[in-house]
């Protein structure tokens, strides 16, 4: 059985060190914005979940930066078990498309702010499934993504699975 390795903040900053220059960047600036009620291990865990993100594909490295740079705003919409539940369907669109889980960062602070803390699996399980692998599809989960917030102040979260729903059959 292969032992984990236990990584300090310095030995995340090192691996990011491999990917552009905006990733690492975008952990240090997040890092001094973070919440100091984070505890150290809760630290690690956030910033070995954006190097993890970093490694999944060539492309990938987006949506970390992009992870790191608005962490500090999602973390205030929630406690960190949530937070965690977050940065995971992030790094599970991720792994469909890094450019699905960007657009799931970059709408996150805006829709977190609406959005209960119960939804978030549902709210990226939404997205995903407007995406069939196609750039057409991609670009309608993007869209879906970016306008989440403003969908969120007029329609209930059952009203958006339904709408997600008409978008899916629409789309077909």
């Amino acid at each position: 059985m292969e032992e984990k390795t236990v990584l300090t903040l310095d030995d995340i900053k090192e691996e990011l060190r491999r990917f552009p220059a905006s990733v690492l960047e975008e952990l240090e600036k997040a890092r001094e914005l973070m919440p100091d009620i984070m505890t150290d291990s809760q630290a690690l865990e956030w910033g070995r979940s954006g190097l993890e993100i970093a490694q999944q594909t060539v492309r990938s490295w987006e949506s970390a930066a992009q992870y790191y740079r608005v962490s500090p705003q999602v973390i205030t919409f929630m406690p960190f078990n949530y937070f965690i539940k977050w940065t995971e369907c992030g790094s599970a669109l991720c792994k469909e498309s890094p450019t699905l889980a960007t657009a799931y960062y970059v709408a996150s602070p805006g829709a977190m702010g609406k959005l209960r803390s119960r939804h978030i699996e549902s709210w990226s399980k939404l997205g995903r499934s407007l995406y069939k692998g196609t750039w057409k599809s991609s670009t309608l989960a993007c869209k879906f993504f970016e306008s989440s917030a403003v969908l969120m102040e007029n329609l209930s979260f059952q009203e958006i699975e339904q709408f997600v729903a008409f978008l899916d059959a629409l789309s077909h």
